[in-house]
């Protein structure tokens, strides 16, 4: 791929140290808002148990995927804030949003990626869930998937810098703001609209087993299906 050659050859590598410190610095940023002022696809009833940290872990250790889908899974979601700023990050719905975010950063970038249904096994969700969660991003996005590489390293000295404990210069300002109380009554309607009913949550992923990555020889395969899911959405 012409495009992630280019991000890998001009910016720097991402490397598992990337996953800590984002893991780190998106519990931190997540924390500071406060009930969210629109409900979508991406929020929880509640806050999931599983920790933000472990989650991410859980997610790195069978993706499978390159380290710097965790960048491109940021800025993703940056993009979304900054697009609608309406749409606040909070603790119900980062998890979400970063399995949707880096699974789209690995079929962009990686040369081979697995079935929406495997992912959907790692994150705890069902297929046809993630499959809409998908969609949703997409239309977020505005199907903009290409990350420049001054903009790549941007967000990855962004995350590095913050867990050293200095303030970045030249980086991006993530869109991560105070959120306005909704109104009464608001947050059960919209769950309604959403389908969303109590206890149907995003719960710990190892509650419905640890799935087993596909094989070597079944990555072609793997990567036909996931393309047939997108195209059929």
């Amino acid at each position: 791929d012409e495009l992630a050659d280019d991000v890998e050859v001009e910016a720097g590598f991402a490397g598992p140290s990337f996953v800590d410190a984002l893991a780190n610095v998106l519990t931190h940023l997540a924390g500071l808002s406060g009930r969210p002022r629109r409900i979508t696809r991406f929020h929880a009833v509640r806050a999931p148990q599983l920790s933000l940290y472990d989650y991410l872990m859980r997610i790195a250790t069978y993706f499978q995927c390159s380290h710097e889908c965790f960048v491109l899974g940021l800025v993703y979601i940056d993009r979304i804030v900054k697009l609608h700023p309406e749409f606040t990050i909070c603790t119900l719905n980062i998890h979400r949003l970063l399995l949707t975010s880096v699974m789209l950063g690995a079929k962009f970038f990686d040369d081979v990626y697995f079935s929406n249904s495997y992912y959907a096994k790692v994150g705890g969700v069902r297929t046809q869930e993630l499959n809409a969660l998908e969609a949703l991003f997409m239309r977020l996005i505005e199907w903009r998937l290409h990350v420049r590489p001054a903009e790549y390293e941007q967000y990855r000295n962004h995350v590095l810098t913050a867990t050293r404990g200095s303030s970045p210069t030249g980086g991006p300002r993530l869109g991560f703001a105070e959120p306005s109380p909704p109104a009464q009554g608001q947050e059960s309607e919209d769950c309604q609209q959403q389908g969303q009913r109590p206890g149907s949550v995003l719960g710990p992923p190892a509650a419905q087993g640890y799935p087993q990555p596909p094989k070597q020889g079944q990555a072609q395969q793997a990567q036909a299906q996931a393309q047939a899911q997108v195209q059929q959405q």
